[in-house]
């Protein structure tokens, strides 16, 4: 069982052997979405990537007994992931016309 450092010791990461959520990385911020683990609903607060362990952090504590090795159903707020693949496209085209107007020494 991992506990959460950065919050107080809490039971609330959730590491997966395969995820669908994107982690804050470049730039860009994290999916949010949720959770439904042994029948209980969990709400995904932020996306971490350490290492090559993504790290889904949830509104609420995990059980005590751990939950090591069973199935989760987890679903991507896709309003959100929309409006920020928007802006991070917005963000390019904002970039490449001052680089084409100031100069190349524009990143």
């Amino acid at each position: 069982m991992f506990v959460n450092k950065l919050d107080n010791n809490r039971r609330n990461l959730l590491i997966c052997d395969q995820s669908v959520f994107y982690p804050t990385s470049g730039g860009q911020l994290h999916d949010t979405g949720s959770f439904e683990i042994l029948g209980e609903h969990y709400e995904c607060v932020d996306v971490l990537k350490v290492g090559k362990c993504v790290l889904h952090v949830l509104d609420k504590d995990l059980p005590e007994e751990g939950i090591k090795g069973i199935t989760v159903q987890g679903e991507v707020n896709m309003a959100r992931r929309s409006q920020l693949k928007c802006h991070h496209t917005g963000t390019h085209l904002v970039f490449a016309s001052c680089r084409k107007v100031l100069g190349p020494h524009i990143w």
